[in-house]
């Protein structure tokens, strides 16, 4: 477990602080005023919503079909609504670790790599989430330690 701060325990003093805060300048506005902050700070308008590779790819996933997706959230006005994240799951990696251990984009699939792809996908104002796992196999069994 060990002591120091954990996000929980600040996200409770921010908004303990923010209630006292409320409370301070009347009751009767308490309520209001506190639901203007959490609006007026832009986090968690919405939940994390997005694209997820698995769902309908599974180990079926390239380099085009990301990128055919984050230009799809866009053209259909998804992004706009909140649909930010252009996540891939597993299938994305060589079966085996670069010679540092490090996973590297399975060059069949994702031939630019995963850093022009983050570019390509960022440049359209969403986000890349990736996959990945510390164990000796990823869920799909597709690289090594």
């Amino acid at each position: 477990m060990g002591g120091g701060f954990t996000f929980f325990s600040v996200a409770v003093a921010v908004v303990l602080l923010v209630l006292a805060q409320c409370i301070g300048k009347g009751a009767g506005n308490a309520h209001q005023d506190y639901i203007q902050f959490l609006l007026a700070n832009g986090v968690a308008r919405t939940p994390p919503m997005g694209w997820n590779s698995w769902n309908h790819f599974a180990c079926n996933i390239d380099e085009q079909t990301v990128k055919a997706t984050a230009d799809a959230l866009i053209s259909t006005g998804l992004a706009a609504l909140g649909y930010k994240y252009v996540n891939i799951d597993d299938c994305w990696a060589e079966r085996e670790r670069d010679s540092w251990g490090k996973m590297e984009a399975r060059h069949s699939t994702f031939p630019s790599g995963i850093k022009s792809l983050v570019d390509y996908v960022h440049a359209r104002g969403l986000k890349l989430g990736i996959y990945s796992d510390a164990g000796l196999h990823d869920s799909g069994n597709s690289f090594t330690l």
